[in-house]
């Protein structure tokens, strides 16, 4: 295959996972709190290139500084839980017992995986490859395997998982309620500007625009 088809291949299948995790994690994270979590790929992304490389002595003092500070952000996000007050807080040691993080929390995190694993890869197929030969290749990568999984989760019906019963049922009622709609005359449906707005800005600007930035 041509060096662009393999990273296509590799790189889109990051970033596929990436977006599918984070955009099950905003579920039940805020927005905020996700983007917080998944900015860690800025730290990450030197501490893995690192490891792979063996050589750990090889981070910069100030890259350090920086994992330690992003590693107090997580621990006070922890410590804003819903069900934690500060009137239980005896000492900053005790209070560790406090922290909470989420199923969501931890999906957003391994999005950030993902995200890192694409940029380190990225750096070696973007000196073979033209920047937009390489990102339509992980354009339609991502395309393909969203299109997939959404026909698996369309298919599926009710699993004995309930994430994945949920996330069938709520796409059936979409698609069930947009043929209703169209049937009935009412085109184009209501409340269908705010999902094509949304599927036009994560399409154009935060996927084919990245994609292509980041591929130079």
């Amino acid at each position: 295959f041509p060096i662009q088809i393999l990273g296509g291949m590799e790189l889109g299948s990051y970033l596929f996972i990436g977006n599918f995790l984070q955009v099950i994690g905003l579920r039940t994270v805020p927005a905020d709190r996700a983007a917080f979590l998944v900015q860690l790929t800025t730290i990450m992304v030197p501490l893995f290139q690192a490891a792979f490389a063996g050589d750990l002595a090889a981070i910069p003092v100030l890259t350090w500084v920086a994992c330690i500070l992003a590693f107090l952000g997580v621990v006070i996000m922890g410590l804003d839980a819903p069900e934690f007050h500060l009137s239980q807080m005896d000492s900053i040691f005790s209070s560790i017992s406090d922290i909470s993080y989420s199923s969501g929390d931890l999906l957003i995190v391994a999005a950030a995986v993902a995200y890192t694993m694409h940029v380190i890869r990225l750096g070696r197929y973007a000196k073979f490859t033209t920047p937009l030969d390489l990102a339509a290749a992980k354009a339609s990568v991502e395309a393909v395997l969203s299109i997939g999984l959404l026909s698996l989760l369309l298919a599926s019906g009710q699993s004995s998982i309930s994430f994945v019963s949920d996330l069938s049922s709520e796409i059936s009622t979409y698609f069930q309620t947009l043929n209703e709609q169209i049937a009935l005359g009412q085109f184009p449906p209501s409340d269908s500007g705010k999902v094509v707005g949304a599927i036009l800005w994560t399409g154009w600007i935060t996927c084919a625009y990245t994609i292509y930035a980041q591929s130079f």
